[in-house]
C-alpha cells in the first residue's frame, strides 16, 4: 500500500492516439492525439524500476562474460512509463526517442 496522500505521486504525461471519426481504413494516417497528466504512486514506480534494474543486471552480467577481448563498462536503456506506472523498454526505429527516461547503468566498483 502506498504511503502517499491522495492527489500526490509522480505526474506522468500520457498520450493516447485514437482514430478520427473520418478514418475509413487501417491504412489512413488520420489520428487524434489526446494528452493526459496522470499521477502514479512513487511506490509502484520504484518497484517497477527496481524490477527493471534486476533484469538489466542479469543482461549486463551475461553480456559482460560473452567476450574474452571486450569489456562491457556501461549500458544505456531508454524506458517509457505508462499511466499505470509500468516501465517499458523502448525499442526505437530512429535515433530520437521522445519522452520517457534514459537510465544509465554502470558496474559497481569491485563488482
Amino acid at each position: 500500500m502506498s504511503s502517499e496522500q491522495p492527489g500526490t505521486g509522480v505526474p506522468v504525461v500520457t498520450v493516447d492516439y485514437g482514430v478520427d471519426d473520418g478514418e475509413k481504413s487501417v491504412f489512413s494516417r488520420t489520428r487524434a492525439a489526446v494528452t493526459h497528466v496522470t499521477r502514479i504512486s512513487s511506490d509502484i514506480l520504484a518497484q517497477n524500476v527496481a524490477d527493471l534494474c534486476q533484469y538489466v543486471g542479469g543482461v549486463f552480467d551475461r553480456a559482460s562474460t560473452a567476450s574474452d577481448t571486450l569489456e562491457l563498462t556501461g549500458l544505456e536503456v531508454h524506458v517509457q512509463v505508462t499511466g499505470k506506472g509500468e516501465v517499458r523498454l523502448v525499442g526505437a526505429t530512429s535515433a530520437e526517442v521522445n519522452g520517457g527516461m534514459k537510465l544509465i547503468f554502470q558496474r559497481k566498483q569491485g563488482g
